[in-house]
């Protein structure tokens, strides 16, 4: 949608984070404290309806966070549900309805507004505090800021659960509880000012085949929204109310990528060997029935990575066993007989769920997230393990411990994991993994391998952790680089000391087609990839010819390499 006196093919350089390309009318996503869009102002005469609006929006989030309470602690760990109880004082504290009422009448604005002007500044009170117990009520805050506007709404789905489809999302920033909202129905492309290669928000777009173009600065004064925007994520680039000439070629560009798509799918069933024999196994990373359905069309060997963290993020509550037990089994029907590995709730860092107690941290890359979450809520992991046990009974399950950096953690968990075998009777149970995604669990692997059954490289988090590279920071997006000779080393290290223990990778190294022939020659012959991108690693391989490198030549026959799928 274009205006008379707007530019025309108005250019935007960014950086291609998801591959493909894309066209049309954008979606603007604002967060919603942040939002001034549903700005207005009242007359006198309307104080009184605003007030009970805001009333019955308070009283709706009330019942929401008792019926979370009970869930809770009905399904999951206790300690759980004082997330849910916090919320809930804070929003019977008479003198927080007091302050909405008081914006609304002295200052006549409506009450979404109003609501929005309290809670930042509540928000922003608690972030300055100088005791880091304060602090993290601001994300207490935030959260139930963010409830109680969509109750205002009339809603209790995310904004983008109802993204138009085929539109261009256009966001400053994409948090992972926004981005599992997505869909290859909804979304044709996107675009966003903050986002690096190493994403969990790049990470996503490319397992939905969503081209995205990322480190657009003032992206959101660049783009309005119902504008149509062409999304170019092969080389960073965007293009803003194309004239006809211009959405003609692109058109003509975009008829071509899909004929390259389609030769690469044309043959992504047939088995992935190297031109001298070597077979490799070429497995997907998925996170719900959508995703197991494109890998299936996509030719995948199997499952390397199943993420049930999308199930957790997707809630405003955790899933009871059964819930999460019937919502995985329902996601596998795709691929009946393809092996599957189940990773356990990777959450922390950036992704927070907002019924989970986080303290806040200055570093929450380096603080409690992953492994180290899963101990601290045992109640949570048994319940998942259990889930996997259970799958097992039916499906080649393997499970995936994420995070590991000590050996110590990984005894744990396996002993977490023997008895809740036993409860489940399972015996013995399927194998037990770990994900080596720091330079400690790198120079481990011979300490690790004495309670990990097989292991799998995450280089998405040993990239940023080993070149001190924030993955979600733009600033600093020259420093990631997965295919550094460092990363490489530490590959030919874990290889060397895993010994017999099957290994793979599950990081986007893995989908890097001119990265495959030095992986396949450093006796790395398992990979895991988004859907998307399994037809074009198959054709990689096959191109790819494994001649033994020093480095891998001390191993044993490649065949050990695999996964045991």
């Amino acid at each position: 949608m274009m205006t008379n006196d707007q530019e025309t093919n108005k250019p935007l350089a960014g950086r291609g984070i998801s591959p493909g390309l894309a066209k049309g009318e954008a979606f603007v996503f604002r967060e919603p404290l942040e939002s001034d869009d549903a700005f207005y102002e009242i007359q006198h005469a309307d104080i009184e309806r605003e007030g009970e609006k805001v009333q019955r929006a308070f009283e709706t989030v009330l019942r929401d966070l008792a019926a979370a309470v009970k869930r809770v602690e009905r399904d999951m760990d206790a300690k759980l549900a004082d997330i849910f109880r916090a919320h809930d004082s804070m929003l019977r504290d008479p003198l927080l309805l007091k302050k909405v009422h008081t914006e609304v009448e002295s200052e006549l604005v409506n009450v979404e507004e109003a609501v929005k002007r309290v809670f930042r500044r509540i928000e922003r009170k608690f972030g300055e505090a100088a005791e880091q117990r304060i602090q993290q009520r601001s994300e207490d805050v935030r959260d139930l800021g963010r409830r109680i506007l969509r109750a205002l709404a009339g809603v209790v789905s995310h904004p983008l659960e109802k993204i138009p489809r085929d539109t261009i999302l256009v966001a400053k920033h994409l948090l992972p509880s926004d981005t599992v909202h997505l869909s290859r129905q909804s979304a044709a492309g996107v675009v966003v000012e903050s986002a690096g290669a190493g994403s969990h928000a790049a990470l996503l777009t490319r397992e939905l085949g969503i081209p995205m173009v990322a480190q657009i600065a003032g992206v959101l004064d660049e783009i309005g929204n119902g504008d149509t925007v062409l999304v170019d994520g092969l080389r960073g680039a965007v293009v803003v109310s194309p004239d006809e000439d211009t959405s003609k070629e692109f058109a003509q560009r975009i008829d071509s990528y899909h004929s390259d798509v389609a030769k690469a799918k044309a043959v992504c069933r047939e088995p992935a060997t190297t031109s001298d024999g070597v077979s490799v196994t070429v497995m997907a990373n998925v996170g719900d029935l959508e995703d197991v359905e494109f890998a299936a069309e996509n030719g995948a060997d199997g499952i390397g990575l199943y993420r049930v963290d999308q199930i957790y993020l997707s809630r405003n509550e955790p899933p009871s066993e059964e819930d999460l037990y019937e919502a995985i089994l329902k996601s596998l029907d795709p691929l009946p007989d393809k092996p599957v590995t189940i990773r356990l709730l990777d959450v922390g860092g950036d992704k927070q769920l907002s019924y989970m107690s986080h303290r806040h941290e200055e570093n929450p890359f380096l603080g409690r997230r992953g492994v180290r979450l899963l101990l601290d809520y045992p109640e949570l992991t048994t319940a998942q393990l259990k889930v996997c046990l259970r799958l097992s009974r039916d499906r080649n399950v393997r499970v995936l411990v994420p995070m590991i950096t000590l050996a110590e953690e990984m005894g744990q968990i396996k002993d977490m994991y023997l008895q809740a075998a036993k409860q489940v009777g399972i015996e013995p149970p399927p194998p037990l993994g770990a994900m080596l995604e720091t330079p400690a669990a790198a120079l481990s692997v011979k300490e690790i391998a004495q309670h990990a059954d097989f292991f799998s490289i995450g280089t998405n988090d040993l990239t940023q952790y080993t070149l001190a590279a924030g993955r979600e920071n733009p600033r600093v997006a020259d420093y990631f680089i997965e295919t550094h000779p460092v990363i490489m080393r530490l590959l030919e290290i874990i290889v060397t000391d895993a010994g017999d223990t099957p290994l793979e990778i599950c990081g986007e190294l893995a989908g890097y087609p001119d990265a495959i022939p030095s992986l396949v020659q450093r006796g790395i012959h398992a990979l895991s990839v988004a859907p998307p991108l399994v037809p074009f690693v198959k054709q990689a391989v096959r191109r790819a010819h494994a001649v033994t490198s020093p480095a891998a030549s001390s191993s044993n026959s490649s065949d050990r390499r695999q996964a045991a799928h």
